[in-house]
């Protein structure tokens, strides 16, 4: 399996089992105040980079809320015909505050996918509170991306390397965590494993060997 062909698989299989079963804020820099109408969307799925405003694909409302795919490392074990791929997945999402009743909590539900539904709290008042209360987003988003990560033993034919572990964590910089309110990141990284196809030896060569 090419490089090519198991970033793709990574973002088709978030697509399928991660991104539809959540709903995030739709950035909105110019009015992120109590006139601002909430507006959810499902994250989209991005391999390598997040691309900008004016190079979304159609099928994307925006660049963030969005999940993207990483390869930062792989090797090839060319005796057992055995591929290693790290990879990391950078979550995005953006909450400049609560909005009044539009916040999703998380709720357990043993029916759902990853272990936990998300409903509306209806009860809250009417009232906009700017807060950094945003990386709660975050983390939900992580939470269900670990969820069914740790559910899963294949990503459509890719093995996932349980006992290589899940790691996770929040993007620093010289020892301090990223702060790009109201933005809140965090990155999920894994290895994948898949086979080597047996390269055919030149016949020039094969009198050598």
């Amino acid at each position: 399996m090419t490089l090519v062909e198991t970033i793709d698989k990574v973002v088709a299989w978030l697509n399928t089992n991660v991104c539809g079963q959540i709903t995030l804020k739709l950035p909105d820099d110019a009015t992120n105040d109590a006139d601002y109408g909430v507006k959810y969307v499902n994250p989209a799925a991005f391999p390598l980079y997040v691309p900008g405003k004016d190079r979304l694909p159609p099928s994307a409302t925006a660049p963030i809320p969005s999940v993207c795919v990483q390869f930062m490392e792989g090797s090839d074990d060319l005796l057992e015909h055995r591929r290693q791929l790290q990879i990391r997945l950078c979550l995005s999402c953006w909450n400049p505050g609560e909005h009044s009743g539009e916040i999703y909590n998380p709720r357990e539900n043993e029916e759902a996918l990853g272990g936990y539904s998300y409903y509306l709290d209806e009860e809250t008042a009417q009232t906009y509170t700017r807060n950094m209360e945003g990386w709660r987003d975050s983390f939900n988003f992580a939470d269900m991306v670990l969820r069914t990560l740790e559910s899963t033993e294949y990503l459509d034919g890719l093995r996932l390397v349980k006992e290589a572990g899940i790691k996770y964590g929040l993007f620093t910089e010289e020892g301090n965590i990223w702060d790009y309110y109201p933005y809140w990141h965090n990155w999920i990284s894994f290895t994948l494993e898949s086979g080597v196809a047996t390269v055919k030896i030149p016949e020039a060569y094969e009198d050598f060997l």
